[in-house]
C-alpha cells in the first residue's frame, strides 16, 4: 500500500487546478486602465453620428443604456461611397450593467456609415479590464490582447479577427489564432491554437507553467472561463491533459472552481519513475486567495506508477483531496466506491480492496513532499500480501494502517478480522479474532500479528482457539494464551499456553495440559469406544510426525483403564504409545467364570489389575502392552512379578483401541517372563514364565522349575503349575503325572 504516488497525484492535480485558476483570476482581475490615459474621452451622449472631420463618436445603445462607445481623434469622409476613415480609434465597452471598461485601440479603421461596420487592418490592442465598482480604481491585473485585421459591428457590438493573437497577463503571456468579442454577451474567445506560459512563482510551485488548448473562451456574465481541448498543462516533469477545462468565478471574479472533463489525465516522469492518473472528471475548489481547498476526481478514477523496482496501481469510483490552501499541500484523501490499491516490488505483492478509504498526510523528508501518515478503510476490506512462497489475506469490516517515514507499511489495526495464509503446499491457515494488531518489516511483509478476543485458528482438520494469539512470521511461531484449545478430528487439548511452529509443524503446551482423544467415527460402539484423557504438566509434539509427548506427572484414563508415568509419548503414525518413569497402569479384566470381586464386603464389580513398571510400550495394531525393567501386577490378593510382561488388551472380541494408539481395552491375557513370582494369599509360586488368561481365570507357570509354596513352607514342583482362581484348585504337571490340589494345602 505504497502512498507516495497518491501524494504526488493529489499535489499535482491541486497545482494544475490552481494554475488554471490563476489564469482566470488574471483575466478578470483588472477592472479599468489608468484614468489618466483617457482623461480626454468625452462624457457619454445619446445615440447619434457626428460627421465632424476632427472627431468622431458613436454610442451603441440598448434599452437607453450605452453598451459601447466608438471614438476617433480624426475622421475623413470620402466623396464617393458612404464610408469614412477613422484615425486613433478607441472602442470602449461598458456592458449591459455598466460594470466593464474594456478598450479596443488601433491607429486606423474604415467605417461604413450604412451598416456601422468598422474594419481595422493594422495592429489592434484589446484591454480586458474593469473598474472597481466601489472606488472606480482599475484593478492591478488585466488581459492585454494584440492582433490585427479586426472587424467590429457597430450594430451588434461584435468584434472578431482570424489573425494571430498575442495576449499577456502579469503572470505570463500567450498566443493563439483568431479572437472574437461579444460586447453584449460579454464573451471573449480566442478561437484556435491557444498557448500560454506563466512565469515561476510560489503560488504555482516555483516552476514555470505552460497551458495549451484548442480555444479559450471568457464568459464574463456567466462567471466562467472555458478551455476547449485537447487541453495540456505542463510544469516541469508534470503534465495534465483533458478534453476541456471550465473555471467558475465568484461575484468578485475570483476563481472559485476548476473542472477538467474529457478523461483528464495527470502524468509525471522523473528519473525512470513514471506516474499516471486519470478520471472522467476532476474538479477543484479554490479559496478567495487562490489556494486549493479541495479536489474531486469522479468516474473510473485510476492511477499507476512504474518504477525500476516494481509498479503500483490504484482505482476507485471517486476520490476527494483536501488541501491546506495557504501552502497548497495535501492534508487528506478519501476514495469511495470499489477502491483497489496494488503495489508490487521485489516479488512482493500488496493489495487492498475496500468500499471506501481515507488517507491522512504529513510533511515528508523534503520541504515540497507529503507522505501518508495513516490510512483507514471505511467499509468491508480485504488486504492481500503475497510473496513467492507465502500468501496472506486479511478481511475485516475496517482497518487502520500506519505508515513509516519511508512510506512503507508499518502497522495495522483491525476488528472482527479473518486472516487466511497459504505457505508452500500446506493446507490454508485461517484465523479469526475480535481485534488485530500487526506490524510490518521494511520490505512490506508482515512481521508480527497480535490477535485478541475469541481467537480461532484452523488448518485442515486442526483447530485452535484462545483469548490471545501472537504470530511471529520470522520465527513462524504462534503463541496462544487465555484458555487456549487445540484440536483435530480425533483429539482436543487445553493448557495455560500453547506454542505452534508453522514452519516445522511442531507444537508445545504448558500448564495444566489436558487432552481428550475421541474414538474413530467408523468403529462400532462398544465397551471401550469412549474418549481417552491425558493430563500432564506440559506437552510437546509434531503434526508432521504425528508424535506427542506428555511429561510431568502424566496421567491417562479411559473408562476404567488408568495409566500414570513421568512421561507418556504417543505416535499416531506408528499407532504406538510409550510410557516411561514410575509407570502405574490399571486395566479392567474381561469377564470370565467366577471372577473374584475386587474386595470382600462390597457389591461385585469389575476385576481391576494394577501394573507397575519402569517402562510400558503399547501397540494398537497388536493390542498388546509390553512392560520392562521389573514388573509387578496385582489384583486383590493375586499378584505377579517378573522382569518383563506382555498384556493383551481387548475390547470385547476386537482390538480395544479401534485403530488408536492408546491402551483403552480390557485385560484378557498376561504373559510374564524372567524370575516370575505369583502370589495368592499365603501361596507363592515361582517359574521363568507365567501366562494368565482372564477368560477362564487361570495362571499357567512353566519354564525353569515351577514351584509352589504354602504358608507353612511346604512346597512342590512340576513341569508346569496351573492356578485356577475361580475354584481354588492347583493343577500340578510333573514326571509322576498330573494331580489336582486345593489351595489350602500343598503336598510334597
Amino acid at each position: 500500500m505504497r502512498n507516495q504516488e497518491a501524494a504526488r497525484y493529489a499535489r499535482w492535480a491541486a497545482m494544475a487546478a490552481g494554475l488554471i485558476a490563476l489564469v482566470v483570476v488574471a483575466i478578470y482581475a483588472g477592472r479599468a486602465i489608468s484614468e489618466a490615459r483617457h482623461r480626454d474621452i468625452p462624457a457619454r451622449v445619446a445615440a447619434s453620428v457626428q460627421r465632424q472631420m476632427q472627431t468622431f463618436s458613436y454610442n451603441g445603445m440598448e434599452k437607453n443604456r450605452t453598451i459601447f462607445t466608438i471614438r476617433a481623434s480624426r475622421a475623413t469622409q470620402f466623396k464617393t461611397g458612404n464610408s469614412a476613415l477613422l484615425e486613433d480609434v478607441w472602442i470602449s465597452i461598458y456592458g449591459r450593467d455598466g460594470n466593464r471598461n474594456d478598450n479596443i485601440h488601433t491607429s486606423e479603421c474604415s467605417y461604413a456609415q450604412e451598416t456601422g461596420a468598422i474594419q481595422c487592418k493594422g495592429a489592434v490592442k484589446i484591454d480586458i479590464q474593469g473598474a472597481n465598482p466601489s472606488s472606480g480604481v482599475p484593478l492591478e491585473d488585466s488581459l492585454h490582447i494584440t492582433t490585427s485585421n479586426l472587424e467590429f459591428d457597430g450594430q451588434t457590438g461584435e468584434a472578431s479577427t482570424p489573425a494571430p493573437v498575442e495576449f499577456s497577463l502579469p503572470q505570463g503571456h500567450g498566443h493563439g489564432v483568431g479572437v472574437s468579442y461579444s460586447t453584449r454577451a460579454a464573451i471573449v474567445r480566442i478561437e484556435h491554437a491557444v498557448e500560454f506560459d506563466m512565469a515561476a512563482s510560489p503560488k504555482i510551485g516555483g516552476l514555470p507553467l505552460s497551458i495549451r488548448a484548442e480555444s479559450l473562451e471568457v464568459r464574463r456574465d456567466d462567471h466562467k472561463v472555458l478551455l476547449a481541448g485537447p487541453v495540456i498543462v505542463r510544469q516541469g516533469d508534470r503534465e495534465l491533459s483533458a478534453g476541456n477545462v471550465t473555471i467558475s468565478l465568484d461575484q468578485k471574479f475570483h476563481a472559485q472552481e476548476a473542472l477538467a472533463e474529457g478523461h483528464p489525465t495527470i502524468r509525471v516522469s522523473r528519473s525512470g519513475d513514471t506516474f499516471e492518473a486519470s478520471a472522467a472528471t476532476m474538479e477543484a475548489d479554490l479559496s478567495p486567495e487562490g489556494g486549493i481547498e479541495r479536489i474531486e476526481a469522479r468516474g473510473n478514477v485510476t492511477g499507476s506508477r512504474q518504477m525500476a523496482k516494481g509498479s503500483s496501481h490504484f482505482s476507485s469510483d471517486r476520490v476527494d483531496f483536501s488541501l491546506e490552501p495557504a501552502r497548497n499541500v495535501l492534508r487528506q484523501m478519501t476514495a469511495v466506491g470499489s477502491v483497489v490499491a496494488e503495489s508490487q516490488q521485489s516479488g512482493v505483492l500488496q493489495s487492498l480492496k475496500t468500499t471506501a478509504l481515507r488517507l491522512n498526510f504529513t510533511p515528508g523528508t523534503q520541504p515540497d513532499q507529503q507522505r501518508v501518515s495513516e490510512a483507514k478503510t471505511l467499509g468491508p476490506s480485504t488486504i492481500l500480501l503475497r510473496s513467492p512462497d507465502d500468501t496472506t489475506e486479511l478481511r475485516g469490516p475496517a482497518f487502520a494502517v500506519r505508515f513509516g517515514e519511508n512510506n512503507h507499511l508499518a502497522g495495522l489495526l483491525g476488528t472482527n478480522t479473518e486472516i487466511r495464509r497459504i505457505s508452500g503446499h500446506s493446507a490454508p491457515q485461517i484465523s479469526t479474532a475480535q481485534r488485530l494488531k500487526a506490524s510490518f518489516s521494511p520490505d512490506g511483509q508482515w512481521s508480527r500479528v497480535q490477535e485478541t478476543g475469541d481467537v480461532k485458528f484452523q488448518q485442515g482438520d486442526r483447530q485452535a482457539s484462545a483469548q490471545r494469539a501472537e504470530v511471529d512470521r520470522t520465527e513462524g511461531q504462534v503463541i496462544l494464551t487465555g484458555s487456549p484449545v487445540i484440536s483435530d478430528s480425533l483429539s482436543r487439548t487445553t493448557a495455560a499456553k500453547v506454542t505452534l511452529d508453522q514452519k516445522s509443524g511442531e507444537f508445545a503446551a504448558q500448564g495444566g495440559v489436558l487432552s481428550t482423544y475421541l474414538p474413530p467415527h467408523d468403529k462400532p460402539v462398544n465397551a471401550t469406544a469412549e474418549a481417552a484423557h491425558i493430563a500432564a504438566a506440559q506437552l510437546s509434539g509434531s503434526t508432521s510426525s504425528g508424535r506427542v509427548v506428555y511429561s510431568g506427572s502424566a496421567r491417562l484414563w479411559q473408562g476404567k483403564s488408568v495409566l500414570e508415568a513421568d512421561q507418556i509419548a504417543i505416535s499416531r503414525n506408528e499407532k504406538e504409545m510409550h510410557a516411561s518413569g514410575n509407570v502405574i497402569a490399571v486395566f479392567p479384566q474381561t469377564s470370565g467364570p467366577g471372577i473374584v470381586p475386587v474386595s470382600q464386603g462390597k457389591a461385585p464389580g469389575p476385576v481391576l489389575w494394577e501394573v507397575r513398571a519402569p517402562e510400558l510400550t503399547y501397540s494398537s495394531d497388536q493390542a498388546k502392552a509390553n512392560l520392562l525393567g521389573g514388573v509387578r501386577i496385582t489384583s486383590g490378593q493375586v499378584s505377579l512379578g517378573a522382569r518383563a510382561v506382555e498384556i493383551d488388551l481387548l475390547a470385547g472380541d476386537s482390538p480395544a483401541s479401534g485403530g488408536s494408539s492408546l491402551p483403552g481395552g480390557q485385560l484378557s491375557r498376561v504373559v510374564a517372563e524372567g524370575d516370575v513370582v505369583v502370589r495368592q494369599g499365603m501361596l507363592r509360586a515361582t517359574s521363568e514364565m507365567a501366562t494368565y488368561t482372564a477368560r477362564d481365570g487361570k495362571f499357567v507357570l512353566s519354564g525353569g522349575q515351577p514351584t509352589i509354596t504354602d504358608a507353612s513352607g511346604n512346597s512342590t514342583s512340576g513341569r508346569s503349575l496351573t492356578f485356577f482362581l475361580p475354584n481354588d484348585t492347583i493343577l500340578i504337571d510333573s514326571q509322576e503325572g498330573s494331580r489336582t490340589l486345593t489351595k489350602h494345602r500343598v503336598e510334597k
